[in-house]
């Protein structure tokens, strides 16, 4: 007896059901490194803000700050360090420009240069009366590094949207494709792997009205050179197409 091989069915009719196993590695890359990303800049982002300060206080302050004399108050240590220096905190009273007395706070890695001192001037926002800063430093010890965080978040929101872009336009394609058997003409190994199993590229050619047409999709466990595999593509444009 001739052994045969057993082929995959064929896709249902348009417009048909997504499948998530649609979605090859390359989407599911995307999507699941711009996700931790964006979690893990997004977390830092809000620990920061609330133990550290807003990182958007040096900027308003840098725009729209007024510089007034205030009175110093007590000067005490924080947990807080950069560069091996203990940040500490200064409290001072001072006068806005309304006349209304006010009492603030900031931060300083060189605490000796206020010991004693019984006024020193400080920046402080006219809209805000209460964000504050030393005169000279940053209302965060961090400085700019405290942007770090956030940048990650918008890296990891930039390559979420392209993998979300990417599934996007598979999902087009599997719902209104049109169906034809594809011949699998090479296999090459990636460098992602899934369950610690290797990504294989696989590529293939399929028959369509327009002539011959090309496509390549991602498989652990791909059919072999020569195999056949059910590919989804747009009858319009052959060269837009997903494996079935």
């Amino acid at each position: 007896m001739i052994a045969t091989a057993v082929l995959p069915d064929m896709p249902p009719p348009a417009p048909r059901r997504f499948q998530l196993r649609a979605v090859d590695a390359t989407a599911r890359f995307l999507l699941l490194f711009g996700a931790i990303w964006m979690f893990v800049g997004g977390l830092l982002s809000v620990i920061f803000t609330i133990t550290i300060g807003p990182f958007w206080d040096d900027i308003l302050l840098d725009r729209r700050g007024v510089t007034v004399q205030a009175a110093t108050g007590t000067i005490e240590p924080t947990s807080l360090r950069v560069n091996s220096r203990r940040v500490h905190l200064i409290h001072y009273t001072f006068t806005d420009a309304t006349g209304v007395a006010r009492a603030g706070s900031g931060r300083t890695t060189d605490p000796a240069a206020f010991h004693g001192v019984p006024g020193i001037e400080i920046d402080y926002d006219p809209r805000s009366p209460d964000r504050t800063r030393v005169h000279g430093e940053t209302a965060s010890p961090m400085g700019g590094l405290i942007l770090l965080p956030f940048a990650f978040f918008v890296a990891g929101a930039i390559v979420f949207a392209f993998g979300l872009r990417r599934v996007r336009a598979v999902r087009a394609i599997y719902v209104h494709g049109q169906a034809a058997r594809a011949q699998v003409i090479g296999i090459t190994p990636t460098i992602m792997r899934i369950n610690r199993r290797r990504v294989m590229r696989v590529e293939y050619a399929f028959d369509t009205l327009m002539g011959r047409a090309t496509g390549s999709t991602t498989a652990v466990d791909p059919p072999p050179v020569g195999g056949t595999l059910w590919v989804l593509h747009l009858p319009s444009e052959p060269k837009r197409n997903v494996a079935a």
